[in-house]
């Protein structure tokens, strides 16, 4: 995997995992766990680019 790629998918994870605890602090169940499926994607397009 680059380096780029994997600066990329580290934001992006931490980005996720910081608004779903600010959405679960706030109540909003449903919000914050329509982030994971995006997460779920992102692992399998940067899989796909690790050929």
């Amino acid at each position: 995997m680059n380096r780029p790629i994997a600066t990329l998918l580290i934001v992006l994870i931490i980005a996720s995992l910081t608004f779903s605890t600010f959405a679960l602090f706030q109540g909003k169940f449903a919000a914050a766990l329509s982030v994971y499926p995006l997460l779920i994607l992102a692992y399998f397009l940067v899989r796909g680019f690790r050929s």
